[in-house]
C-alpha cells in the first residue's frame, strides 16, 4: 500500500476533516476489522468464530436464484452484495468480485453489518422480499451451485451485525425468523409461476431448516474479542464509538 495512502488514514482528524468521517468510520469498515480479528482467534462456539482453513471476505457478490428467464425480464434481480462471508470460498472466478463455494465447504457464514440503519426493503420486483430473506435465499443458491446439501457443513450461518440498543429494541427481531424469511421467499418465488418450486422444495427450505439465524451486537463481538486480544478490542471500541458518532 502507498505510504502516502497509509499517512493520509493515520493522519486523518474525524474534528478537522479533510473528508466525509463516514468514508472511513463506517459499517463497511468495521465488519472488516471484526472479521480479520475474528480470523484470528482459536475456533471456539462463537458465530464469528472461523472453522480450520476458513477465509473470509467483505463485499462479495452472491449468486441469486431469481434470474432473468429472458431479457428484460421484469421479475430479475442482480447478485446480493454481501458485507462479509466466512468460510470456505473462492472469490472472482467468473467476475471481480463473485463468490462461489468450494466442494469441500464445511462453514458458510454471511454477514449484514448495520450501524443504524434497518433492513433495506425489497427489490424492485418485490418491495417485501427484504434483505434478511434475500441474503439466506443467495445462500441457498450458493449451496444449490455448489452441490453441497446444507448437511454437510458443519457450521451455516446467517448474522446481522448491529448496535445493542438496536437489536434491543426489535429493529431486526420481526424479519430475522424463519417463518419471515420463509414466507417472503416464497412470495417472491410465486411470481416465477412454478420454474422455481423445485428449487423452494430441495434447496431454499432445507438450508432454511439448517440455517443458524443470529442478532449479533458490535459490542458483544468487541468483549469476545477483548477475552483473546485487548489492545485490539480497545482499538476497535475507539472505532466503533466514532462510527456511531458519524452515522
Amino acid at each position: 500500500m502507498p505510504g502516502i495512502l497509509t499517512d493520509l488514514l493515520s493522519d486523518f482528524d474525524p474534528e478537522s476533516p479533510h473528508f466525509r468521517p463516514t468514508e472511513i468510520y463506517n459499517e463497511s469498515w468495521l465488519v472488516k476489522l471484526i472479521m480479520s480479528q475474528a480470523y484470528l482467534i482459536p475456533g471456539d462456539d462463537h458465530p464469528l468464530s472461523f472453522r480450520p482453513g476458513s477465509s473470509w471476505f467483505s463485499e462479495a457478490l452472491l449468486p441469486t436464484a431469481f434470474k432473468a428467464r429472458k431479457q428484460g425480464d421484469p421479475l430479475a434481480e442482480s447478485r446480493t452484495n454481501a458485507d462479509g462471508v466466512i468460510g470456505h470460498f473462492r472469490i472472482g472466478f467468473k467476475a471481480k468480485a463473485d463468490f462461489e463455494l468450494l466442494e469441500n465447504t464445511k462453514q458458510f457464514t454471511v454477514l449484514e453489518a448495520k450501524i443504524w440503519s434497518p433492513f433495506s426493503k425489497g427489490v424492485r420486483a418485490d418491495p417485501d422480499f427484504d434483505q434478511a430473506a434475500r441474503n439466506v435465499a443467495c445462500m441457498a443458491e450458493s449451496l444449490a451451485l455448489a452441490e453441497l446439501p446444507p448437511t454437510s457443513l458443519e457450521r451455516l450461518d446467517f448474522i446481522v451485525l448491529a448496535p445493542a440498543e438496536a437489536i434491543d429494541k426489535g429493529s431486526f427481531a420481526g424479519k430475522m425468523t424463519r417463518s419471515s424469511i420463509q414466507s417472503k421467499t416464497e412470495q417472491r418465488a410465486a411470481a416465477y409461476q412454478g420454474d422455481l418450486d423445485c428449487w423452494l422444495q430441495e434447496r431454499f427450505l432445507p438450508t432454511l431448516e439448517r440455517i443458524q439465524l443470529h442478532s449479533l451486537s458490535w459490542e458483544d463481538s468487541i468483549d469476545w474479542i477483548r477475552a483473546h486480544n485487548p489492545p485490539a478490542a480497545a482499538e476497535l471500541n475507539d472505532f466503533y464509538h466514532l462510527c456511531l458518532k458519524y452515522n
